[in-house]
């Protein structure tokens, strides 16, 4: 049952992952929260962040093409995407996102 669970969590994460690819072409993406640190509980959402390398699309509006392009696949989820600026500046803030992501997330994808 525990197999079952993963082995679909997996499918998931490889669909989300593909549609993210096809929308954004970004340099990586990475998944953090619970799942990635494998606590996740039969509600947990997938967290993901994507790392593009440059955009004139303000913020919230990245965010919610991402999270339109991942519609439909009946999970809950947060998507945050930022320029490889804005990553690199937060990465640099102990308690901010991004060093959190690179301190315990799992990196799915890298261009």
């Amino acid at each position: 049952m525990v197999e079952e669970k993963l082995a679909k969590s997996d499918r998931i994460l490889e669909e989300m992952v593909s549609r993210l690819i096809a929308a954004f072409n970004p340099d990586h993406i990475y998944l953090y929260g619970s799942r990635a640190r494998g606590e996740a509980g039969p509600d947990s959402d997938y967290d993901l962040m994507l790392v593009v390398s440059a955009s004139q699309v303000p913020r919230y509006r990245r965010d919610q093409q991402a999270f339109r392009a991942l519609c439909g696949l009946g999970v809950p989820k947060g998507v945050i995407v930022l320029t490889r600026a804005e990553f690199e500046a937060g990465r640099k803030v102990i308690c901010s996102l991004p060093a959190t992501v690179l301190r315990e997330g799992r990196l799915l994808y890298a261009a």
